[in-house]
This record gives C-alpha cells, sequence and structure tokens, in this order.
C-alpha cells in the first residue's frame, strides 16, 4: 500500500472520528438543555397551578384559597388536570429547544426528543 492511500485512509478516519465527536457534543448539549426545562400550567380558570421538572415530576403546586369552596375530589382533578397540562407544556418546550438549533433534523436528536416527550405522556 502507498504512502498515499495510508494518508487518505487516515484523513478518512480521522474525518469519521471528528463527526462523531461533533454529534455526541450536539446531542450532549441538547440532553442538557431539555434537562434544565420545566412546565407549568392551570386548571381551573388558574386556581391551581402546577410545574414539574424535565423528569415530569411534579416540584410546585399553586391552590388559590378559593379552591376551598370545592370538594377534595375536584382539587385532586385539578392537580392532575394542571399537572398534565403542565407535562404537555414541558413536550411542547422541549420540540421549541430542539427546533431551535436544529436537532430535531438529526438522528440523534429526533430519538432523544422522541424519548423525551414519549417519557412524559406515559407518566400518568
Amino acid at each position: 500500500m502507498s504512502d498515499f492511500a495510508l494518508d487518505d485512509a487516515d484523513r478518512w478516519v480521522g474525518d469519521w472520528q471528528a463527526g462523531l465527536e461533533e454529534r455526541l457534543a450536539r446531542t450532549r448539549a441538547l440532553s442538557t438543555r431539555l434537562h434544565a426545562l420545566t412546565g407549568s400550567a392551570q386548571s381551573a380558570g388558574g386556581l391551581v397551578e402546577a410545574t414539574v421538572d424535565s423528569a415530569g415530576a411534579l416540584t410546585d403546586l399553586y391552590l388559590s384559597d378559593e379552591v376551598r369552596r370545592h370538594s377534595a375530589r375536584w382539587i385532586a382533578e385539578q392537580i392532575l388536570t394542571a399537572s398534565e397540562a403542565a407535562r404537555a407544556e414541558l413536550a411542547r418546550q422541549a420540540v421549541l429547544v430542539a427546533r431551535a438549533n436544529g436537532d430535531d433534523e438529526t438522528a440523534e436528536g429526533r430519538v432523544l426528543l422522541t424519548a423525551f416527550t414519549d417519557r412524559l405522556e406515559t407518566r400518568r
């Protein structure tokens, strides 16, 4: 094998490795941005507000004093409704974050985004 062929092969391997490293760095950056997200939503005309973290877990809950006029069952339903809406808001934000940098157009970005949003939908 000539030195020219070895140089070409070495350059090809170097380019291939650099491409992989760039894709890995881009995927890690998207993952970091996704895991920093939170979602919030209200129900019952603002009487109940729920906030979820990037895993879809409830991290904050606001109940207006006016909820006292309602039954415990109604309040529980509103909490669940607001929590579900907060997870939907989180998924919407994730799509926007991925779209902002074009990560939704890469195979890695689509897989990461799909895994992130699918996990939120199956939470309840």
